[in-house]
């Protein structure tokens, strides 16, 4: 447990905050400046969100690491892997789970003290978002740290 703790840990951390706040305003000005389509402000910012983390993950966080040849791949199906667990399969639920009972009240009374004004449906669904967005952190921090970034191994010969 303290290994998955350590400083590349809190580096992950520090620069997947700058990169989503980065990436997120960039998404806010394609979005209200340039009144790009909603589902094409989503795309640029996860594609430009991708390419900063491969940056930042491969020469910043994980450098000085001998890598396989085969990271590249790596990466790109690391990141498929945690969009499609995240974003798509468990999407639906974390919409079913919200909708219960418990939670409809839990977020009632959440919603009260943090967002008045916000619709109910419209809070459950940011919910939904946060739960789906903190899943593909998660994941995509062990996809990177343990699959496409891990040393590569040396030959015995």
């Amino acid at each position: 447990m303290k290994k998955l703790f350590d400083r590349v840990f809190w580096l992950y951390v520090g620069l997947g905050f700058l990169n989503y706040f980065f990436c997120s305003a960039v998404m806010l000005v394609f979005r209200n400046l340039v009144k790009l389509p909603e589902t094409a402000c989503l795309i640029i910012a996860f594609v430009l969100q991708t390419g900063i983390s491969f940056v930042l993950n491969r020469f910043v966080t994980f450098r000085g690491i001998e890598l396989a040849r085969s990271w590249p791949l790596k990466f790109v199906c690391s990141i498929s892997v945690c969009y499609l667990v995240a974003k798509v399969l468990l999407r639906d639920v974390f919409a079913m789970l919200v909708e219960l009972p418990f939670f409809v009240n839990l977020t009632e009374l959440v919603r009260a003290f943090v967002a008045k004004g916000m619709e109910p449906a419209a809070f459950r669904n940011n919910l939904v978002m946060l739960a789906c967005t903190f899943t593909y952190c998660v994941i995509n921090y062990l996809g990177q740290r343990y699959f496409v970034f891990r040393p590569a191994k040396r030959s015995q010969t």
